[in-house]
């Protein structure tokens, strides 16, 4: 999906990183916030504080995006449960939520952003 953006990022390789180091490739790490083993009604007020956005969430074994609209905050996820197809649900309830470890980022800031407009590409974090 970033790619469709415009985003220039090593997707193949990108996506064969954890899914903290996807969520480090794409937030600066002052701005990620980790939760272990934490309900993930913490997850979603965290998100609601911080603010209307698009959130990277990873997850035990599944990368996703958290849409706060202001309103409420979605999972927006590729299901892997069933038929492959993109789905937006509440995260609170979201089964694809359900995870022992969480890192969240906010995305579309500082670097991204100015990345972006010039045509700069993304460097995969490898640790």
């Amino acid at each position: 999906m970033l790619e469709d953006a415009g985003f220039r990022v090593e997707r193949v390789r990108m996506a064969q990183q954890r899914a903290e180091y996807i969520v480090k490739t794409l937030v600066p790490p002052r701005r990620v916030w980790r939760f272990r083993n934490r309900p993930v009604r913490e997850v979603v007020e965290r998100v609601t504080k911080e603010g209307e956005g698009l959130y990277l969430v990873g997850l035990d074994y599944h990368v996703g995006f958290l849409w706060n609209d202001g309103t409420r905050v979605q999972m927006c996820h590729s299901s892997y449960l069933g038929t492959v197809e993109v789905v937006c649900e509440d995260a609170l309830t979201s089964p694809a939520m359900v995870s022992g470890y969480h890192v969240v980022g906010r995305l579309l800031e500082d670097g991204m952003l100015e990345a972006w407009l010039e045509g700069r590409a993304l460097p995969t974090f490898t640790g």
